[in-house]
């Protein structure tokens, strides 16, 4: 049996207690607040009380059912006028005006009946029972519910009555009732909660349970707070990667413009030597821009493979002793003819005792020179640019420091990123892409030091600052054998070039055939295959993404026939990855050069002269 008449203010339904106010029932089934419902009414019915129903017609017809079980004669109290049923729905849509209750139908309507009962009750006092708010609830009409039981609140103000309204607890699942519920329960003088908490119960019990309910509240707000905690964090993660596809988009662009500077160049220097074929000096100083545009591009793309590289750690290096004047002049060299063309004064100061570190020399010189050449991009004609080095207890300083554009403090922050440029690096000539100083960073980690960016400000030069440790040198025996290379007879040379690209084989076995090589070219592994044993060749150039038959398969062959063995292979290819590499070696070859070749250093190696390794750097 329900314990609601036990509750605190109800009246039993044979008592004669005297009860007003506003309530609210929430229920989770229907036979629990018609047990309510009927002890409310009852108990008013018994006291002389009138009794108002507004409710739905199963819901009505159950509590007339209940309260004749209670020897209640409904229809005598109906013919009396002290009980008035109606119905929730048709009574409700009597007074909405526009989807909204209007407050003077309302009052017409509801206020009407009250007072109709309360004339005809030997007490002057009403009960009244109403879901209508329920049915808005329901219907998704929260603020309509709402509104409605401020018109109860408002008309009960004016007139004497007691209320009690019914919520199924179960329209409050969605985690955005938080709120209007406790909204709905505000606006009444008493809250009942639903059966789970309401039966059988004692007052012991109820402490329990209250106690209960506070833990579970006190753990979602606890969840709530790292919900909301989790949702900031993605919002922050959504603006980074809005951010970096930002950059993304600025990058592809100013790599188109950094790709096509170059070509436009190499295409006017091709047409003046086609004019002017006869003429030896124009034609020289056609070339010489042709030299130095494909130089250019091919540091960009040596460029984006490396920061591919270091950024996933498939980077080695070799480890040998390095004076550092070495690689500030060596540095120098690269950034030279930038810091000239802009018309930049260098000045150098360094320590007259060396300073002699370990580490990778040409990437160490790759750090100074990318640290040179973003001076020299970022500080107007005719600047100036000092180098600094200096020993400060166990590590090496060194200084590059200029007094170009200077950096804001937002800029010092991101200046290592990947793609980060200036917001006018698009009217710099030789811009970049935003992925010099990222590679500094990672290469100077690597060397297990750290780099620092300082400025005053925009318009007040740059500073970058590179701290690294001083270790002991290494020993000859291991220098050397980490650059030693494969000896090769200094004589003219038999070379297969094997290459599906005509236009490359041809012209680099022109080249060959100018140093005093003898050459011949095989368009595809097939015909390599074929020829190589009549031809006896003793290096083997030979392309990687061969049709049919690729580079790889076509070195295990050429290894596999005992005329052929001695032979030098070097592959050729546009991959310059550390599996690549491992893949090169596995295969056979001797050596590994990333397009475009480089070919003082191929013709060195031919000479006998070079210092290529079996599994070389990518050149």
């Amino acid at each position: 049996m329900s314990r609601f008449d036990e509750l605190p203010g109800v009246a039993k339904l044979n008592g004669d207690a005297e009860l007003s106010g506003h309530l609210v029932q929430f229920y989770e089934n229907d036979p629990f607040l018609i047990d309510g419902v009927t002890r409310f009414i009852g108990a008013g019915l018994r006291a002389g009380h009138g009794g108002v129903v507004i409710a739905t017609k199963p819901h009505r017809d159950a509590l007339e059912q209940r309260l004749s079980e209670h020897h209640i004669d409904v229809a005598d109290l109906r013919a009396a006028g002290r009980y008035q049923p109606f119905d929730a729905a048709e009574t409700l849509s009597s007074f909405m005006v526009g989807g909204w209750p209007d407050q003077k139908i309302f009052e017409e309507v509801i206020g009407g009946a009250i007072a109709r009962v309360t004339r005809a009750s030997t007490a002057q006092r009403v009960r009244a029972f109403g879901e209508m708010v329920a049915l808005l609830w329901a219907e998704g009409q929260g603020e309509a519910a709402i509104r409605l039981e401020a018109l109860w609140n408002d008309l009960a103000k004016k007139q004497s009555f007691s209320l009690l309204c019914g919520y199924p607890i179960g329209g409050f699942n969605n985690p955005d009732d938080s709120s209007p519920f406790t909204g709905i329960a505000g606006l009444h003088s008493m809250v009942i909660p639903a059966e789970s908490y309401s039966t059988n119960v004692d007052g012991e019990q109820r402490l329990r349970l209250v106690a209960e309910l506070q833990q579970k509240a006190a753990v979602l707000e606890s969840e709530i707070a790292a919900r909301i905690e989790l949702e900031e964090q993605l919002q922050t993660k959504i603006d980074e990667l809005a951010e970096v596809d930002r950059r993304k988009d600025e990058f592809l662009a100013m790599l188109g413009h950094e790709l096509r500077n170059p070509l436009s160049p190499v295409t006017t220097a091709l047409h003046l030597m086609r004019l002017h074929g006869n003429d030896a000096s124009r034609t020289a100083r056609a070339r010489e821009i042709i030299e130095r545009q494909v130089e250019h591009m091919t540091r960009l793309v040596d460029d984006l493979l490396d920061v591919s590289r270091i950024t996933r750690g498939k980077i080695d290096l070799r480890q040998e002793n390095v004076a550092l004047s070495e690689t500030v002049d060596r540095a120098v060299e690269i950034a030279q003819p930038l810091i000239d063309e802009r018309g930049h004064r260098l000045m150098l100061e360094l320590p007259e005792r060396p300073i002699e570190l370990v580490g990778d020399s040409a990437r160490l010189e790759q750090v100074l020179a990318n640290l040179l050449n973003n001076a020299a991009k970022y500080t107007d004609v005719g600047g100036h640019i000092w180098l600094r080095a200096t020993v400060d207890g166990r590590d090496a300083v060194i200084s590059v420091r200029d007094d170009g554009d200077g950096l804001t403090p937002e800029m010092r922050t991101h200046v290592f990123d990947l793609f980060v440029q200036g917001p006018d690096a698009r009217r710099r000539v030789r811009g970049g892409l935003g992925i010099g100083l990222t590679l500094v960073r990672r290469l100077v980690q690597l060397h297990g030091g750290t780099i620092e960016a300082r400025s005053a400000g925009p318009g007040m030069g740059s500073e970058f600052i590179v701290r690294l440790p001083l270790r002991g040198r290494v020993s000859a025996e291991s220098s050397s054998r980490a650059s030693a290379g494969l000896p090769q007879p200094a004589h003219r040379q038999r070379v297969l070039i094997v290459d599906d690209n005509a236009d490359a084989a041809e012209s680099l076995a022109e080249l060959l055939r100018d140093c005093g090589h003898n050459v011949r070219t095989a368009a595809d592994g097939s015909t390599a295959l074929r020829d190589a044993p009549l031809f006896r060749p003793e290096v083997v150039i030979l392309d990687i993404g061969l049709p049919e038959i690729d580079g790889y398969e076509v070195a295990r062959r050429l290894r596999g026939d005992p005329r052929l063995g001695p032979a030098t292979l070097i592959a050729l290819t546009g991959y310059g990855e550390e599996r690549h590499r491992r893949r090169t070696e596995e295969a056979g070859f001797n050596y590994h050069f990333t397009k475009p070749i480089d070919f003082d250093r191929l013709e060195a190696l031919l000479a006998g002269t070079g210092s290529a390794e079996r599994r070389p750097r990518s050149n």
